[in-house]
């Protein structure tokens, strides 16, 4: 097996976590980690993923690291591994013989904190091996030439090696597949019914059976008689709505039971729902609203008829707001059986009464602290001469402070509500008036005049008072969120779906282009979160490693990083040498290189570059083409400098 004897030397700084930094590296090529001038004067011990020889990698196990002197000679013992940093040519030296992104951090000797002082990522490079056993070859990264394949159209799998002889005969040398699985109901070849079944129109027969290991068979000759490498998709984030599984496990989803904090953008959804079923039963033609929406009037006449019919049905806001008369009556009840307060009544401190939502957004189900109510607002008034007068002072001031927060609440998510049916009628305008747009026509369950958050099988056929109703009991596990696009999105490192600071997420604003054939899947932080979710996604990934030599992450920059990690290094466990491909959109590099560092993502799928000049075309070969032809090898004693994360266009 080949390969590389390179030498490598990385600096590690003071206060840097370079997690944003990416250092590539072949494998089989030798790192040297050594501080910089910033550490020089300092005594530092140093860590390491990367397993010692013979182990197994795993993420979270690290080791302590030797150093050596400029000679190679040792500078620590196993008595004492700190290393007094006198000179930048004092380094600790790891062979990298296994392909993966390895994480290095270190510690100053007598910290406080349990922190790292400083750290750096180092990525090693797979290699794609092909030709038979004994007499293989390898593709280097910047010679993929690859071709996708929709294995849906494929057709039955003893008819496979014809079709993808074209891509041998075309001289391609990697073929990627979209996945393999069964597919759900709208056949999309992204929203799979079960991961752990081949698509059952594979069979040879009508009726017959297909299995991975037939799958197998195929990859096997395409890998060692054509010398083509393969690589499969897989989907991390979303399952089909059809899918038995999770009606038997509705916990894996994010839905108004497992995610309360949803509750209010479900309702909003049942609303539109709801009003889309009016219009296309031709309801409201009598206000404007016609079952065939083609002109921008019609859209306004919907806009209001939802503002002043629709929204008022259910009262949003009020899932968000206390019950004002329920606590006053516990205060009132409180302040007569007490003693007369010593404390004048401080109208500074009237702004401490916040409301504290309620974890099950039930209407008018947010509290206050009244202990802390008592202490500000049961006090001496000036102008009261008697207790009675008091209390009524008392109380008045509280309720004028509930009628405050309740009216801030409501101002707040109107807002929301506000920008959620803009953002609705920019989609249906698009959709049914836009002369640029597909000009639909028909109110359906294909076509729905809003697009549908939530699967709402349940609720067909009931009123909105039931549905409410339902989403705080059992049915509530089945009003479960799609998964989707947010254009925009701020910060690709935090699920969208989770719950939000403050009162506001991309469901309620209707932010979401959701893919409404799917449900968003709920990791949770941990594998004891979900068990039967990792479960079942783990031997997904595993047997999807085990056939194809990579894999390609579908919606990455939708995954939680800490799930991609966990399932990564599960496959390569089994593959040792996965090319892993990935679908990321960021708009940073630096967020890029947090994914390629955290994932070990050997390339990016630049499908969204294009230049609009000759100076834009030569600045995108620059960057992203590899190193150009001609140039001069790199001095081993000099740095390894940054690199730009492998692309594929």
């Amino acid at each position: 097996m080949t390969v590389s004897g390179d030498i490598h030397s990385v600096p590690i700084a003071e206060g840097t976590n370079a997690e944003n930094v990416l250092y590539r590296i072949k494998r089989g090529s030798t790192v040297r980690v050594h501080g910089d001038a910033s550490l020089l004067g300092r005594e530092i011990i140093l860590y390491t993923n990367y397993p010692a020889e013979g182990k197994k990698f795993v993420r979270t196990e690290y080791r302590i690291l030797d150093w050596h002197l400029r000679n190679g000679k040792p500078f620590t013992t196993n008595l004492n591994k700190y290393a007094h940093i006198v000179d930048t040519d004092i380094f600790s030296q790891v062979k990298m013989n296994l392909s993966g992104t390895f994480r290095f951090w270190f510690q100053y000797k007598n910290s406080q904190s349990s922190e790292p002082d400083g750290a750096l990522y180092i990525q090693v490079e797979p290699t794609l091996h092909v030709g038979p056993p004994g007499a293989q070859k390898i593709i280097p990264l910047n010679s993929v030439r690859c071709q996708t394949v929709i294995t849906k159209l494929l057709g039955p799998i003893n008819t496979w090696e014809s079709k993808l002889r074209v891509a041998k005969e075309s001289g391609y040398n990697v073929i990627h597949f979209t996945p393999i699985q069964e597919l759900g109901g709208s056949r999309s070849a992204y929203s799979l019914r079960d991961q752990l079944k081949v698509n059952p129109n594979f069979a040879a027969k009508k009726g017959g059976s297909v299995s991975f290991e037939d799958v197998d068979k195929v990859i096997k000759k395409c890998r060692q008689e054509w010398g083509i490498a393969s690589i499969c998709d897989i989907v991390l984030n979303h399952t089909a709505n059809e899918s038995d599984w999770v009606r038997e496990h509705p916990d894996v989803t994010y839905s108004c039971a497992t995610s309360p904090y949803l509750r209010p953008a479900f309702l909003l959804d049942a609303v539109l729902a709801k009003c889309g079923e009016d219009v296309a039963a031709g309801l409201l033609e009598h206000v404007g609203v016609p079952a065939v929406i083609e002109h921008e009037d019609h859209l306004q006449a919907l806009k209001y008829q939802l503002h002043s019919v629709y929204l008022p049905k259910v009262n949003i806001y009020e899932l968000f707001q206390c019950n004002i008369s329920k606590y006053m009556e516990e205060f009132k009840g409180l302040v007569r059986t007490r003693s007369p307060p010593k404390n004048v009544a401080d109208v500074s401190r009237f702004n401490e009464i916040q409301l504290i939502k309620d974890p099950q957004y039930h209407r008018l189900g947010a509290k206050i602290d009244l202990n802390l109510a008592l202490e500000i607002f049961n006090g001496f008034h000036g102008d009261c001469f008697d207790e009675e007068s008091r209390f009524r002072k008392c109380a008045e001031t509280l309720r004028h402070r509930l009628e405050t927060l309740n009216e801030e609440v409501r101002a707040e998510v109107q807002g929301y509500l506000g920008y959620a049916i803009e953002n609705c009628l920019a989609g249906a305008r698009y959709e049914r008036v836009q002369h640029d747009g597909p000009k639909e026509r028909e109110i359906s369950e294909k076509h729905p005049l809003f697009m549908q958050y939530f699967t709402q099988v349940k609720a067909i056929g009931k009123s909105l008072q039931e549905i409410e109703e339902g989403m705080y009991g059992d049915m509530g596990k089945f009003f479960q969120a799609h998964n989707g696009w947010v254009m925009g999105y701020s910060d690709p490192l935090r699920d969208f779906a989770e719950e939000q600071p403050g009162r506001e997420n991309v469901y309620l604003k209707r932010e979401l282009i959701a893919w409404g054939d799917s449900v968003k899947l709920r990791y949770g932080k941990k594998p004891e979160d979900s068990p039967y979710l990792w479960k079942h996604m783990t031997e997904y990934v595993v047997t999807t490693a085990r056939i194809f030599d990579g894999v390609r992450l579908d919606n990455c920059h939708s995954t939680p990083l800490h799930v991609a990690e966990y399932l990564l290094d599960a496959a390569r466990a089994i593959n040792q040498d996965l090319y892993v491909v990935a679908e990321l959109f960021t708009n940073s590099d630096a967020t890029d290189n947090a994914f390629v560092n955290r994932l070990g993502i050997t390339s990016l799928i630049r499908e969204a570059l294009s230049a609009w000049d000759s100076h834009e075309e030569g600045r995108l070969v620059y960057r992203y083409g590899g190193e150009p032809v001609g140039a001069f090898y790199v001095n081993p004693k000099r740095d390894l400098a940054p690199a730009v994360a492998h692309a594929l266009f």
